[in-house]
């Protein structure tokens, strides 16, 4: 018996399918990996932001606490645009020394207890979160308009933002009312 034609045109077609079929399964296994890969990107960013938000957040509990903080609204200050360290004992320009003073030994002034929750929450930003690549962790101003300071935390979150000129740069901006 003579061998039907079909059955030698048919020969070929289970390696193709087979080579067809490793094709999409590699395609599917490559965006597995990039999905994980930008899963990964996204949880360091958001630990980042996490971690700057609480950060944050802590030094305004510690500005209740302190004294100093309401300074400003019960004196308001003579310039409101630029108030002093005197009229404003939380200001922080973001690139002044800030240096702690012990205060286990003797008390310490409501303005030097001030420096020395800024400088906690400049080491907290430290540890917590790359620095922004405009090299400010962070600043507070004190906004004549609302009456608050306005706090603004930066960091770097490791992304690419084409419509910016500081790429990857992340801020968190907080308006405390004392």
């Amino acid at each position: 018996m003579a061998k039907s034609p079909s059955s030698r045109v048919q020969r070929g077609v289970s390696l193709l399918e087979v080579l067809i079929a490793i094709v999409v399964f590699s395609i599917g296994i490559l965006g597995l990996a990039l999905m994980q890969l930008k899963g990964a990107s996204f949880t360091k960013q958001a630990g980042s932001r996490s971690s700057v938000i609480m950060a944050t957040r802590g030094l305004t509990d510690a500005m209740r606490g302190n004294t100093a903080s309401s300074q400003i609204v019960t004196s308001p200050p003579a310039n409101p645009a630029a108030p002093t360290a005197t009229e404003c004992p939380y200001c922080y320009n973001g690139t002044d020394a800030l240096t702690v003073t012990d205060c286990s030994t003797s008390a310490c002034t409501p303005a030097q207890v001030a420096k020395n929750d800024l400088k906690a929450w400049i080491d907290q930003l430290t540890a917590t979160a790359p620095i922004a690549t405009t090299g400010v962790r962070g600043t507070i101003t004190w906004s004549p308009i609302l009456g608050t300071y306005v706090i603004t935390a930066s960091w770097y979150d490791g992304g690419i933002k084409k419509d910016s000129t500081s790429e990857g740069d992340q801020t968190y901006v907080f308006n405390y009312l004392p």
